[in-house]
């Protein structure tokens, strides 16, 4: 049996559009000014910046990731950072918020959409059989998605001042 039977998706189309559709509510974070971005409601210590950066931090490894596996069935960085995130996942966190709390607003913004967009790409050229019948790396990028939205969710309501 494939790692496909019995997922909630029929189809990586289908998967892909519950992505899009789980990240829809976290884009209102690219209409905000840059106050809005910075300067607005926190939740756990996050602003606005800080939560979306985040999320396309991590697409950014995970793209990283759909990358390698386009050419073998096995990612050295996704084991990689499984180690490190073990080691060190805080830090890594801060690491990313760091790097991106520089950012103009443009340059937020724009990066942003290219790094969940990039990552989308990237697994669109990897061979399904690589992603999509590996319950590890299904899982993985499930973890890069639709989870760690979901893990975010109620941060999003606070940032944006619902």
């Amino acid at each position: 049996m494939s790692a496909a039977a019995g997922r909630p998706w029929p189809t990586p189309q289908a998967f892909f559009a519950d992505e899009a559709e789980g990240f829809r509510p976290f884009e209102a974070i690219l209409a905000l000014d840059l106050a809005g971005l910075d300067d607005g409601p926190r939740a756990h210590g996050w602003s606005a910046r800080d939560l979306l950066a985040h999320l396309v931090g991590w697409h950014e490894v995970a793209t990283e990731v759909a990358v390698e596996l386009q050419a073998s069935p096995a990612s050295p960085r996704k084991a990689a950072a499984d180690a490190a995130w073990d080691a060190r996942g805080d830090e890594l966190n801060e690491e990313i918020r760091a790097a991106w709390a520089t950012l103009s607003l443009e340059e937020f913004r724009s990066r942003a959409r290219s790094a969940r967009q990039g990552l989308i790409d990237a697994l669109r050229a990897a061979p399904l059989a690589n992603w999509w019948e590996s319950d590890e790396y299904l899982g993985y990028f499930v973890s890069e998605f639709q989870e760690h939205y979901a893990d975010h969710r109620a941060a999003l309501d606070v940032v944006l001042g619902r």
